[in-house]
């Protein structure tokens, strides 16, 4: 049942209610949506054209009237703060009809994390900016939620080919490789950066089953030098790398973000 911004809303225990908003609306992806009356906080989450937060009336709600607010992120306890949206006006029931809310919401499926964002948008928008890639295909990853510099970062995932470094001066992305073999499915992208400790799940795609010919990249000379096959061959690439680290080093970060 869709709340409207303003209004009030006759609403029973266990029923579902939804806020939704255009992406250029104040109410932003991510955002929280609560209520005291609300089973839990709604999560504003991407659905390409609107942003859309899903809630469930509790079954032990009383009788009454019950504001809803938003509030930019944030885990954790509802409170008073944030702005006021609307309001759900809480209508009597019998004890018969609690008891199979109760039935009902705990058998309600957990609402689905995943965003649709807008295909323009580079990926990815958050980090359940979930698309679809076929296995042997490309995608390039891009760095908007963070503020990393040239070379600092890595993503890894268990459908690449190899991890990737980022690289960029106004903004840093890099190319990734789907596996031929990878399993068809959500897999997720780590996020490593240097002179920082530990990782995070930075963004997650759908892997959908490859083409009956889908070959994956022979290894490149970057790659092979990891072993030692040919001291020479590794000399003259350490040589040239630090070639490029002196480069890098001059060239002057510029912080990027996108919430």
């Amino acid at each position: 049942m869709p709340l409207q911004r303003d209004a009030e809303l006759l609403v029973r225990p266990g029923e579902r209610v939804s806020v939704t908003v255009g992406l250029q609306d104040s109410i932003d992806n991510g955002d929280r949506v609560f209520s005291p009356v609300f089973v839990a906080d709604g999560r504003m989450r991407m659905d390409d054209p609107h942003v859309t937060a899903v809630m469930t009336i509790s079954c032990t709600a009383v009788p009454g009237s019950y504001e809803v607010r938003a509030a930019q992120g944030g885990d954790g306890a509802s409170s008073a703060v944030g702005a006021l949206w609307g309001s759900v006006r809480v209508a009597p029931v019998g004890e018969a009809e609690r008891a199979a809310c109760a039935r009902r919401v705990s058998e309600l499926p957990p609402e689905p994390r995943e965003e649709h964002w807008p295909a323009d948008v580079a990926w990815p928008g958050s980090p359940w900016d979930v698309r679809s890639v076929r296995a042997g295909g490309e995608m390039k990853a891009t760095d908007g939620l963070e503020m990393a510099g040239d070379g600092e970062v890595t993503l890894t995932s268990s459908a690449f080919t190899r991890p990737v470094v980022m690289h960029g001066a106004r903004m840093v992305s890099a190319t990734v490789r789907i596996r031929c073999d990878a399993t068809p499915g959500i897999h997720t992208v780590v996020w490593r950066q240097k002179a920082k400790i530990g990782s995070k799940v930075w963004a997650r795609l759908r892997v959908e089953p490859a083409a009956p010919d889908c070959h994956d990249p022979a290894h490149t000379l970057a790659d092979r030098i990891k072993s030692p096959t040919s001291w020479l061959a590794a000399a003259g690439i350490c040589a040239a790398a630090i070639a490029v680290r002196a480069y890098v080093l001059k060239r002057r970060r510029r912080a990027y973000s996108l919430l």
